[in-house]
């Protein structure tokens, strides 16, 4: 099966609610992001009413702090 990346608005993207984070890992990712830019896409799945992320949510909220409003996306089905 072919995964095809695309790009989406993070506000469309609701989170799974993974709570357990480090700071540091959190501070890390930060910096790692803004100097490279993401490099490996979040991976959503759409329940029918908003896209959830199955993987990638503390990329996610990574780009949500560093008011990044596009991120690249595989849509799991």
């Amino acid at each position: 099966m072919e995964r095809k990346i695309i790009e989406i608005e993070v506000e469309k993207i609701k989170p799974n609610l993974r709570l357990i984070y480090s700071r540091e890992s959190i501070e890390w990712l930060c910096y790692s992001i803004k100097s490279q830019g993401m490099l490996e896409p979040i991976q959503i799945w759409f329940d029918g009413e908003n896209f959830r992320i199955w993987d990638g949510e503390k990329r996610w909220r990574v780009c949500k702090i560093l008011k990044i409003n596009w991120v690249k996306a595989i849509i799991v089905e």
